[in-house]
């Protein structure tokens, strides 16, 4: 009798298998969805790495990100709402906008880790969820179960005990440091996500953690693939809720990966093909600002550009402090004109 003939979702499911799974990646099926996904990343990357200052640019784009993976977790506010919280006072900051700028801010930290480190570890997860989800840090130590919110029937139970979460996820932290298992960057990063849920190692976070770590880890592996944090699966996610818990599902209850495979990769087909169609919206917007800005001023520069695109509320006090004008009338004067050329609305918050 194996594992998966033992799994009662009513029971902790400490008999999880380790990774990598007695399983056949290399999949015909898999191996062509790897193709296309691979093909659309290398055409976002290529995008993204047009942009001026990509890093900064960024920015924009995660809370987009962010606004749908917390929507995922029934955390409920508008892209609007978010920049506007942005640039309130941080002790103004509240309810769900300052927890979707939490997400943005663990990815951020996230990608920072990558970088510096080139690895992702049990403590690096336990750092970005802390981030995210500030108020229930650390890995749980005690048991919880996943139930249908209106029947409260259980769906699913996690592993019990700190012992057993911290041995499950030591296990994931080999898995995709490992580079000489022959399983494709694309197939692991699907596998270890489906496995990071399964784990369910927060008392919140973990969907929100275990998108991120995805990201992170196709950085860390693609880099000539992937060099940026501009691959977001929530919005595909979100559109397709059902699919994505029932993929989950067959895999814990019949060891079946080939769903949760082939969802995640299909999510980063048409994540990166829409990731693409944004960056192109954001070069003939920003191309639009350089033309009105030269023409119609005496202050353009590269540099305004750069720090216009960063934050879509502009406030007087950032764009100072960030073009280094001493007095506050200049940035206002600056604002106050590209409001007239139709650039900008004012609004008081």
């Amino acid at each position: 009798m194996n594992n998966f003939q033992m799994f009662d979702p009513k029971k902790p499911n400490n008999q999880l298998p380790l990774l990598p799974t007695d399983f056949n990646y290399d999949n015909i099926t898999i191996l062509k969805q790897v193709n296309l996904s691979n093909i659309a990343l290398a055409k976002v990357n290529a995008l993204a790495s047009r942009l001026p200052d990509s890093i900064l640019l960024v920015s924009p784009l995660l809370v987009r990100e962010s606004v749908a993976s917390s929507q995922i977790e029934n955390i409920n506010t508008t892209v609007f709402e978010v920049f506007e919280a942005e640039v309130m006072e941080e002790k103004k900051q509240k309810g769900p906008a300052k927890e979707v700028l939490n997400y943005r801010d663990a990815i951020f930290a996230g990608f920072e880790l990558v970088k510096k480190k080139g690895f992702l570890s049990t403590n690096d997860f336990v750092k970005i969820q802390s981030i995210a989800e500030p108020d229930k840090t650390g890995i749980r130590k005690m048991g919880i179960k996943i139930m249908n919110d209106l029947t409260k029937e259980i769906l699913y139970t996690p592993p019990d005990g700190e012992t057993h979460i911290r041995d499950f996820l030591a296990n994931i932290e080999q898995f995709i440091n490992k580079d000489d298992d022959g399983i494709d960057p694309l197939v692991k990063s699907a596998v270890f996500h489906y496995q990071f849920e399964s784990i369910h190692p927060f008392l919140d976070g973990n969907g929100r953690v275990g998108r991120i770590l995805v990201i992170l880890y196709l950085i860390k592996k693609m880099a000539k693939r992937l060099d940026l944090p501009v691959l977001f699966l929530s919005g595909f996610i979100m559109k397709h809720k059902k699919a994505y818990y029932d993929c989950l599902h067959k895999a814990n209850e019949k060891g079946d990966l080939l769903d949760v495979i082939m969802f995640i990769l299909k999510a980063i087909e048409e994540q990166a093909d829409a990731t693409v169609e944004t960056i192109k919206k954001i070069e003939v917007l920003m191309n639009k600002f350089k033309s009105v800005l030269a023409k119609k001023t005496v202050f353009y520069s590269h540099e305004l550009i750069q720090l216009l695109f960063s934050k879509p509320f502009m406030t007087i006090n950032y764009l100072q402090e960030n073009m280094g004008f001493s007095a506050r009338q200049t940035a206002s004067k600056y604002l106050t004109e590209m409001v007239k050329l139709g650039l900008f609305q004012s609004k008081r918050i």
